[in-house]
Order: structure tokens, then C-alpha cells, then sequence
């Protein structure tokens, strides 16, 4: 049997992840499986869309989130997030 969370749409489970823990959990979770995308763009997807959920109650948080798995991110030698859509694919 599926857990309720597995039922809900993507967009909804990062809207209950958001409001269940902050900026700097979020980033750090998100860091840690970023080495297991083949191709970048559905994380960097991920990461503008949970980005926009917090920046929806609080542009502090999300300037919090971007900094912080920016950063994450770079400690593990990945590229930063493509935060503009239009810039993908760009070094």
C-alpha cells in the first residue's frame, strides 16, 4: 500500500516538505542527491519550484534556501543551480 505522501502530486509534496522544514534542510537534502541526476535540468527544476514555495511566504527564506544549496553544492564539486530557466544549458 502507498504511503498518502507518494498519492499527492509533486507540487504538493514540496509544498508540505517547505512548510515542515526550513530553508537550510531543504538544501542540504537536495545537495546530497544531486550527484544522482543523469541530466541536471528536473533538479534544477525542483530546486526553482521549491525555491518559488518559499519565496511565496518569505523572499528571507528562499534567498536563504538558493544561497545555502548553492553552496552545498559546490562543496560536493556540482555546478550551481541553473536558477533562470532561460539559461540552461549554459556553462
Amino acid at each position: 500500500m502507498p504511503a498518502v505522501l507518494d498519492l499527492l502530486p509533486r507540487r504538493q509534496q514540496l509544498a508540505l516538505a517547505v512548510r515542515a522544514k526550513g530553508p537550510t534542510e531543504i538544501a542540504q537534502t537536495l545537495a546530497i542527491h544531486a550527484g544522482q541526476f543523469y541530466d541536471r535540468e528536473p533538479f534544477d527544476v525542483v530546486a526553482r519550484e521549491v525555491y518559488a514555495l518559499y519565496a511565496a511566504d518569505s523572499a528571507d527564506a528562499a534567498d536563504r534556501f538558493r544561497h545555502r544549496l548553492d553552496r552545498r553544492l559546490r562543496e560536493r564539486d556540482h555546478r550551481a543551480v541553473s536558477w533562470d530557466p532561460r539559461t540552461v544549458g549554459s556553462p
